[in-house]
């Protein structure tokens, strides 16, 4: 398959031949979401669209992807936590604005390399049953293929724009990375985490779903960053940003 990789960016779409696969994701072949059973979860949102995912990793820092392009200090930008459907005001919602927006100094947009944003928020988030913040991995660690994670977001739900009317969620398993590598052709680096579905029904990430969480027995270590250019098939693993490369700069930028 070639395709263009596209980046999620104020002006829309920047289409990048010279890549292929589709940069920016969505939940294929998913369930809803428990109501607020993540409540980690962030929708990141431009003049009221959600246009990425995040998740809270301290009260007043919410982590996404670095290509899902949100400036500081704008007053179309919020971050919402706490939320199940985003259409509906619901009384679990906090809502903030970003004060801080931080990529990774070495992120590479052609390449998609250390794509890790922080977001720091207007203020602290207030800790309840809809809103926690979830835990960071160990330094360095490595998700051993075969490994069952989860993956959840806003992003559409078919490969046909259709968009879901709460918070979806799906399974996903690691392929190893030299396998994933071979299939991507060689654009996959050590600083990311494949993964696809075990059989072959459509089952993954797409459109909007950028930023989202990659989860694994309560914590996160993933961020989706880039999927293939049909969302779900499993012959171009889902690419998520390996978070525990990148505790060191965590820590220096919180």
């Amino acid at each position: 398959v070639t395709a263009g990789l596209f980046i999620l960016s104020l002006g829309g779409s920047i289409l990048l031949p010279a890549l292929a696969g589709t940069q920016g994701s969505q939940i294929i072949g998913g369930k809803a979401a428990a109501p607020h059973s993540q409540p980690f979860m962030a929708s990141i949102q431009m003049d009221g669209e959600h246009v990425c995912g995040g998740f809270l990793v301290w009260p007043r820092w919410v982590m996404t992807a670095a290509h899902c392009f949100i400036p500081r200090r704008s007053p179309s930008v919020r971050v919402v936590l706490g939320a199940q459907r985003l259409q509906e005001p619901e009384e679990s919602q906090q809502i903030f604005s970003v004060v801080e927006s931080i990529a990774h100094p070495l992120y590479n947009p052609r390449a998609v390399d250390n794509d890790i944003r922080l977001l720091r928020l207007s203020r602290s988030a207030t800790r309840n049953k809809y809103v926690k913040r979830i835990r960071l991995p160990t330094p360095r660690i490595d998700l051993k293929p075969g490994t069952v994670c989860s993956v959840m977001g806003w992003g559409d739900t078919s490969n046909f724009g259709d968009q879901p009317t709460e918070l979806m969620e799906t399974n996903t398993t690691i392929v190893k990375r030299s396998l994933c590598r071979t299939l991507w052709r060689g654009k996959v680096s050590a600083n990311m985490l494949c993964g696809a579905s075990r059989n072959t029904t459509l089952q993954g990430v797409c459109t909007g779903d950028s930023g989202g969480p990659l989860v694994f027995k309560d914590r996160v270590h993933g961020i989706v960053s880039f999927s293939g250019e049909r969302c779900g098939d499993r012959r171009f693993p889902d690419i998520y940003t390996k978070i525990s490369n990148y505790i060191d700069w965590v820590h220096q930028v919180v």
